[in-house]
């Protein structure tokens, strides 16, 4: 009889000392370790700002060599992608044609020339005669009329043989910048005139360039901001 009581008195206990073994502390958990920070002190300064662009190299200067007179080129005288001096001859056009005009303007001027110097010497002759009225005044002034008409016909001459003699110096194409050649364009024999629309040759003037740099204004304000 004894023992049935004594059952439910020990498995009350077992429940209270469960539970009070579940109220005790509970285990200690592992430490998270402290998180890793890095640090770093700010300082004011200058900012570049950088942008590429596509450029292009171009002379210094550069010079098309063109005929100043037309004609048949006889001669090249200088090398294919050669330097060249400003000045030197660079092709050589038939002169002929222009030494047979440099022949005969000299010639008119000689021509004018001698009647210039008689009409001179009849204004001379007449001047003391009109004086003394043994002519007219009409004769002394038509004498002077002609020997101003031979003066002025003197400097036209001597202008038309200043102007070939400077077509015979035109046959020889001089270039007119110093620098590097490239090809030619025309050969010996070619026919060449001032009106072309191609020129003879090219030079380039390359020791100091410039370099083209392309930038919208837009970009190039933005930049400036």
């Amino acid at each position: 009889m004894s023992t049935r009581q004594d059952f439910p008195r020990s498995l009350l206990l077992g429940i209270v000392a469960l539970g009070l073994a579940a109220c005790g502390p509970a285990p200690e958990q592992e430490a998270t370790p402290p998180l890793q920070v890095s640090l770093m002190t700010l300082e004011a300064q200058a900012l570049t700002v950088s942008e590429d662009l596509p450029g292009r190299v171009a002379a210094l200067r550069s010079a098309e060599i063109r005929a100043r007179v037309g004609g048949i080129v006889q001669r090249r005288r200088f090398e294919q992608g050669s330097e060249v001096k400003a000045g030197s001859v660079l092709f050589e056009i038939d002169p002929a044609p222009f030494t047979a005009e440099v022949d005969s303007a000299a010639a008119a001027l000689q021509r004018s020339e001698v009647v210039h110097a008689r009409a001179a010497l009849q204004v001379e002759r007449l001047a003391p005669l009109m004086r003394a009225e043994a002519v007219s005044r009409q004769a002394y002034d038509d004498a002077v009329a002609q020997r101003d008409q031979a003066a002025a016909d003197k400097a036209e001459a001597r202008a038309t043989l200043a102007r070939r003699r400077l077509d015979l110096q035109f046959a020889s194409v001089e270039a007119p910048i110093s620098g590097r050649i490239d090809q030619a364009l025309v050969s010996e024999g070619a026919l060449v005139a001032p009106g072309d629309s191609a020129p003879m040759a090219r030079i380039q003037q390359i020791d100091q360039v410039y370099v083209d740099v392309r930038q919208s204004a837009a970009a190039l304000e933005s930049l400036r901001r």
